[in-house]
């Protein structure tokens, strides 16, 4: 409200209609009132911002790899991916190229061997990637909660982070480039 609509009598009703459930409150010397001034911002000719399109936000970033697929197997995808980059696999370059065969079967087998059915995965299925990936460990960044992690695996030397975001997995190269940040502290 402004400044000058900004009265005692304001105050003190407002103050009344909160503490209205607490009927023996006594407003005496012990309570301090803070008051906070806030300059009003005002409108002129700014650079409007658009909306970003995560789509080409995401194509133009180097540090992430994209999954594209036609079944439900993104995470899957994801980490035979990253875990390739991370050994420097030496067929690293046919595994990232989603028109090859070998990421597909390198997907399922991991489903297999980690005992997940085939499908959709939530982070119950990545608790039990990540008990079959034991010397890696999972970090899943989830652009619903502000890019923020939401599952870390058991602290392990080989880090893997994937980008979770509409209910598809990517892998994240770099948390640096991915922040846009100079450096990232890997430990919570």
């Amino acid at each position: 409200m402004l400044r000058q609509r900004l009265t005692t009598e304001r105050v003190l009703a407002e103050f009344e209609r909160v503490i209205q459930s607490n009927r023996h409150f006594i407003l005496n010397d012990s309570v301090d009132v803070n008051v906070v001034h806030v300059e009003m911002p005002h409108g002129g000719k700014g650079t409007k911002r658009s909306e970003i399109n995560l789509e080409k936000h995401l194509m133009k970033k180097c540090s992430i790899i994209r999954i594209r697929n036609n079944d439900q197997l993104c995470l899957a995808r994801a980490l035979v991916v990253a875990k390739a980059k991370i050994d420097n696999d030496p067929q690293y370059t046919s595994i990232v190229d989603h028109c090859r065969a070998i990421q597909t079967r390198l997907a399922r087998e991991l489903h297999h061997k980690a005992a997940v059915l085939l499908g959709s995965c939530g982070l119950d299925e990545v608790k039990r990637f990540q008990t079959y990936l034991s010397d890696y460990q999972i970090n899943i960044v989830s652009k619903e909660h502000q890019n923020s992690l939401i599952y870390v695996g058991c602290d392990q030397e080989k880090r893997i982070y994937l980008y979770l975001y509409d209910n598809h997995y990517d892998v994240i190269t770099t948390m640096p480039g991915f922040l846009a940040r100079s450096m990232y502290c890997h430990t919570l």
